[in-house]
């Protein structure tokens, strides 16, 4: 598996209202846009990136990656996102991250992947908490679709519902996730 490529969605859709409501993967972060260090994160681990973006499209585009909407213009969460993404993806493996976290590794895709043998989701816990950073076969998006049809949100949540792998990191400074303005 780790040597079959692989699709990255990076979530950068949300409304950003723990941000006053700035984009927040359009932030700068040590000179560079959140965004941009999530692309940096990954680029070396996966052949196939999309960004998952509601606004500032144009912006967004200007990375040289696909953008992709929700298909709902409500802000329906990273669920949302996923699910409108993953059509788009080239890869049957989708590895999906949040564009808030500028110091995720360049060995967690090949760390994730060694564990898919018997599961088609492998997520991350770190700190006895569920991590935004997982990655997922296509085939769940039926799943997401039908918790989101039924009201559902939460992605922990949803991840609980499906058969899916933990894999403990224990490096807290890889999860570093930038929610407020005091934190950039």
């Amino acid at each position: 598996m780790a040597n079959k490529p692989i699709s990255c969605i990076i979530l950068a859709g949300g409304k950003s209202s723990r941000m006053n409501g700035i984009d927040k993967g359009l932030l700068e972060y040590k000179g560079q846009r959140l965004v941009e260090h999530a692309i940096i994160s990954v680029s070396s681990q996966v052949d196939d990136i999309i960004i998952s973006a509601n606004r500032n499209i144009e912006e967004y585009a200007g990375f040289g990656h696909r953008v992709i909407s929700d298909d709902s213009r409500h802000f329906d969460g990273p669920l949302a996102g996923i699910s409108s993404a993953v059509p788009y993806s080239r890869h049957d493996w989708i590895f999906i991250i949040p564009c808030d976290m500028p110091l995720l590794p360049a060995s967690l895709v090949a760390t994730l992947a060694q564990h898919t043998k018997d599961s088609k989701l492998v997520a991350i816990s770190n700190d006895n908490h569920l991590q935004l950073v997982f990655l997922m076969h296509r085939s769940l998006r039926d799943s997401i679709k039908l918790y989101l049809s039924k009201g559902g949100h939460t992605v922990m949540r949803w991840l609980d519902s499906v058969d899916h792998r933990t894999v403990i990191l224990d490096d807290v400074d890889y999860f570093y996730n930038i929610n407020t303005p005091d934190q950039i």
